[in-house]
């Protein structure tokens, strides 16, 4: 049961804890690791957008970021608020001159699981 007293200390706590990690895991510089994340958030916003309406809220985590041979790779948490609730998904990313090339969800929370399967979109590659 989604709740609000329940759900924005977990939001405030994945807030802090994605900062954090976007900061002490990341391999790329600051101004690059911003627009990977503004990237990966809207490329992810538009897949997941097929199957659930979001309020406009999303926050994306990168846990890696690594910028090599004129691209950049991450792997990220990206959340975002729905109409019922919080949804997430991991995955990972492939952005050449600033746009995803390639992104891959490996892991859904199970309402984005559950949303994707009864609308028959296939989000994750497991």
């Amino acid at each position: 049961m989604f709740t609000a007293r329940k759900t924005l200390p977990a939001i405030a706590l994945s807030l802090g804890l994605g900062l954090f990690a976007t900061h002490a895991l990341a391999d790329c510089e600051d101004g690059q690791e911003d627009a990977v994340g503004k990237a990966v958030a809207s490329a992810a916003s538009g897949k997941i957008s097929a199957v659930v309406a979001g309020s406009g809220k999303q926050m994306i985590n990168l846990e890696t970021c690594d910028a090599a041979g004129g691209g950049v790779t991450t792997e990220f948490k990206y959340n975002l608020i729905g109409a019922d609730g919080l949804y997430w998904a991991e995955g990972k990313a492939k952005l050449v001159g600033g746009s995803v090339k390639e992104m891959t969800f490996t892991k859904l929370s199970p309402n984005l699981a559950s949303a994707s399967a009864a609308k028959g979109v296939k989000l994750a590659s497991n």
